[in-house]
């Protein structure tokens, strides 16, 4: 099973943008989230196609779980 953070964010044009983080620490907590993606708003780390990033849209863990099939 693989985890993933995403970290949704609004740009300048209104648009959602979601980085994602694989592998997340399994005790991460929200308010350490939250401070992250206040930052990087914060310090325009990032930019996207429009623009900015100008504000915290959500975030969330995201699991997945494969299972192969012996089909040869």
């Amino acid at each position: 099973m693989t985890k993933t953070l995403e970290l949704i964010f609004v740009n300048v044009a209104g648009d959602k943008v979601t980085l994602r983080v694989t592998d997340p620490r399994d005790d991460l907590q929200e308010a350490e989230v939250r401070t992250v993606m206040d930052t990087v708003v914060a310090k325009n780390v990032f930019t996207s196609s429009g623009g900015s990033l100008t504000g915290v849209a959500g975030a969330r863990l995201v699991t997945r779980d494969v299972s192969e099939l012996n089909i040869l």
